[in-house]
């Protein structure tokens, strides 16, 4: 698991025109190297089945906050941008279940490696664009 805790680092996602993003990201970043630490030190199932809840959470807020900007001012990738927020939220509701029934841990971390990735991707194209297309506008958000 060690390259998967380096993974949590700020430092390390791509940065994006406006802050609030960069500081959502970081906290979902955060709260899966908490939950990889709960993995790592031998936690009961029950402790990894809260830091998951507080991920999908974390994450349905997340992507629900960036749709309602995104609706909100107009951004014309919209319906792609919200077509991926979906299916990572599906595939993220998808793991929490199968981690409910199963409490298999090599498959929760396959699937956090492979976010990994998507996130990374995720931030360097969608929320990039994004990002950069609502920084056109005096956009306060409270987090």
């Amino acid at each position: 698991m060690g390259s998967i805790e380096k993974f949590a680092e700020c430092a390390e996602l791509p940065q994006v025109a406006m802050p609030f993003m960069n500081t959502v990201h970081c906290e979902e970043l955060a709260l899966v190297g908490e939950l990889l630490r709960e993995m790592g030190n031998q936690a009961a199932p029950d402790a990894v089945t809260t830091k998951l809840a507080e991920w999908v959470a974390h994450t349905e807020a997340h992507f629900a906050r960036e749709n309602r900007l995104m609706e909100q001012y107009g951004f014309f990738a919209t319906p792609v941008h919200q077509m991926e927020h979906v299916q990572a939220l599906e595939q993220l509701r998808a793991v929490q279940q199968q981690w409910l029934a199963l409490h298999d841990q090599a498959a929760l971390l396959a699937y956090i490696q492979q976010w990994r990735e998507w996130l990374q991707q995720h931030i360097s194209t969608m929320d990039f664009v994004t990002a950069h297309f609502l920084s056109q506008f005096n956009i306060q958000v409270e987090l």
